[in-house]
């Protein structure tokens, strides 16, 4: 018969779970070493260390593709867009404009809901310049 020691970090209400350090805002309190897991608080997230860094466990099952026709004015002079969901890093997204590639961090950068390009895309005209963001392509950071 195998013999549990107690655990304050286990929980007893119902089923059986572990309960995950939280770190408030993703800093990692000491020096952390590979196989260690924790629940990054200000990401909402589940991250374990490995190969140097903090990655996020994958999500299980299919994430859906958000395509996002950002709001803001588009008039060759206005390069701050409103997308409908947060983001905190330019690579997790795809972004065009009248279906022409733009490229992360040098043709625009993020943060939260703000798209900003680092020039005011083109007014519609008469080929439409639609701008597109395409969000959740990147369900994990997982090594």
């Amino acid at each position: 018969m195998a013999r549990f020691l107690k655990n304050p970090d286990i929980s007893r209400s119902g089923s059986q779970a572990a309960r995950l350090p939280i770190v408030p805002n993703g800093t990692a309190g000491d020096a952390p070493t590979t196989g260690l897991i924790r629940f990054n608080q200000a990401l909402s997230r589940i991250e374990f260390y490995y190969n140097s860094g903090w990655n996020q466990v994958a999500k299980i099952g299919n994430v859906a593709i958000n395509v996002d026709l950002p709001t803001g004015t588009q008039d060759g002079m206005n390069n701050h867009f409103t997308m409908n969901q947060a983001e905190t890093d330019p690579n997790a997204i795809i972004v065009t404009i009248g279906g022409v590639y733009q490229q992360p961090s040098t043709h625009y950068n993020v943060t939260g809901t703000t798209l900003t390009f680092t020039t005011a895309p083109p007014p519609p005209g008469i080929n439409p310049n639609q701008i597109v963001v395409i969000h959740n392509l990147n369900s994990t950071n997982a090594a």
